[in-house]
């Protein structure tokens, strides 16, 4: 019978060829959390750490036709801490920074925890699409499935929403004291 040897071998130890620039010891992958980086193998007495990933230079690039409302300055396209955004040429004068929010989408139906706010389509930092009142943050109304304006047949409540099963798409009551369901749409 042949051995069998795995494709990889994968070591958590992993030492770079690369020596470490302050004391020439051998960089390793070190884990702490969800976050990988190379340190030094020679650790508690050198702290050299450096980032896996490699950064690239980015230099502000200017929007062409997209001016400043505030100053009339050239817009740019700049990066950040927490990824890109458009800001003002004229920085630190003019602190102007095109909101990164799109215009919420039309509304679906009336709210039904304030009554007086509607329900609109939003994203979370994920990219996960939901539903929220627009007088968010003084109402803090939120589903998770798309709203139907029809009332519950069961218990009145305002709002029911869609819901897929097995069966096909449903309208369910949102309410937990309620388990009214429609027949599949």
């Amino acid at each position: 019978m042949s051995e069998h040897k795995p494709l990889f071998e994968l070591d958590p130890n992993t030492r770079h060829s690369e020596p470490c620039p302050l004391c020439q010891s051998p960089l390793k992958v070190k884990h702490i959390g969800s976050n990988s980086f190379l340190g030094c193998s020679n650790y508690p007495h050198c702290s050299y750490t450096r980032s896996l990933h490699e950064e690239a230079s980015f230099s502000p690039e200017p929007l062409p036709d997209n001016f400043c409302p505030r100053c009339d300055a050239p817009l740019m396209l700049k990066k950040g801490r927490y990824g890109f955004f458009i800001g003002c040429s004229a920085f630190p004068e003019c602190d102007y920074m095109a909101d990164p929010q799109p215009e919420p989408t039309a509304s679906l139906c009336a709210c039904p925890s304030c009554r007086s706010g509607e329900l609109v389509e939003r994203t979370n930092k994920f990219g996960k699409v939901f539903y929220a009142c627009n007088h968010y943050p003084k109402c803090k109304f939120a589903l998770n499935h798309k709203p139907h304006p029809s009332p519950c047949p069961d218990c009145s409540y305002p709002v029911l929403i869609e819901k897929a099963s097995t069966a096909g798409t449903r309208l369910v009551c949102p309410q937990k004291a309620c388990s009214y369901k429609s027949k599949p749409l």
